[in-house]
């Protein structure tokens, strides 16, 4: 047993070495210095903080517009625990949230700012997942676009152990004269969900984009390998994301700057 535990101990140095050698990104021993100390394992998500502007409902498009935009925030909620789940965390269900908010009366600011040791000592969680949607971007002909903001929060200690801001698009492919078609996947999930197009295409973008921030996480300590992919590299603080016409995802750099002027109301 001795020389294969040698052996496998040797091949996980090896390819930590590799890592630190190939990757040019921060490591996630530098970005989640926090998650690796204090090691969270059960999470909250508070209701999704929706600053996106309303239109003014005047006629029966602009309410439709306004509907999806609720529908969407709602959904993003629902949508974050599989990323989660998958990193090892033990995410509570919107419900039992919702009960544990309704005893606290915290709302997004004071989750962000405030005191949470009383949900760590009451109610045994370790962070707090905070959710902002900060503007939908006017729809083009074929592309969705969402700015949002993703802070996990220590219980403990209020530190932020995980920030990130992300302009999210998603871009349907169109056909011949110019008009967007559905991927088959889109049209499975307007199927399952009843959602129209637009609608659909907002959710698909939104739990498609959570998905990736939230993989972007070190595994939980729960899972063997937490310390060792401490020197994979970690995801940039500000960032596009973007669907792809095909359904392929790609990320690309994104400033500070950009993500203030884009995103703030006009």
């Amino acid at each position: 047993m001795k020389p294969t535990s040698t052996l496998y101990t040797l091949i996980l140095l090896a390819t930590c070495l590799l890592l630190l050698g190939s990757c040019k990104s921060e490591k996630r021993i530098a970005t989640y210095e926090g998650v690796y100390k204090e090691q969270p394992f059960v999470i909250l998500t508070a209701p999704t903080q929706d600053n996106a502007r309303r239109l003014l409902p005047k006629t029966t498009q602009d309410q439709v517009l306004n509907d999806e935009m609720s529908i969407a925030a709602q959904f993003v909620r629902q949508t974050v625990a599989q990323p989660l789940v998958d990193q090892g965390y033990y995410p509570l269900a919107p419900l039992a949230a919702d009960v544990i908010m309704d005893t606290v009366k915290m709302d997004y600011a004071q989750l962000s700012n405030s005191d949470l040791k009383g949900l760590a000592s009451q109610f045994g969680i370790d962070a707090v997942l905070l959710i902002a949607i900060h503007k939908w971007q006017e729809p083009e002909v074929n592309e969705v676009v969402v700015y949002a903001e993703y802070t996990l929060r220590s219980t403990k200690t209020g530190m932020e152990l995980m920030h990130t801001m992300v302009r999210g698009s998603k871009l349907q492919p169109l056909d011949a004269k110019g008009t967007p078609t559905e991927l088959s996947t889109d049209n499975e999930f307007i199927n399952r969900t009843g959602f129209n197009s637009r609608l659909a295409h907002r959710c698909i973008l939104l739990e498609a984009m959570s998905d990736f921030v939230l993989r972007g996480l070190p595994t939980s300590a729960s899972r063997w390998y937490f310390q060792h992919d401490q020197y994979a590299p970690a995801n940039p603080q500000y960032y596009s994301f973007t669907i792809l016409p095909d359904g392929s995802i790609e990320r690309s750099q994104y400033s500070e700057e950009a993500f203030g002027n884009e995103s703030s109301q006009n």
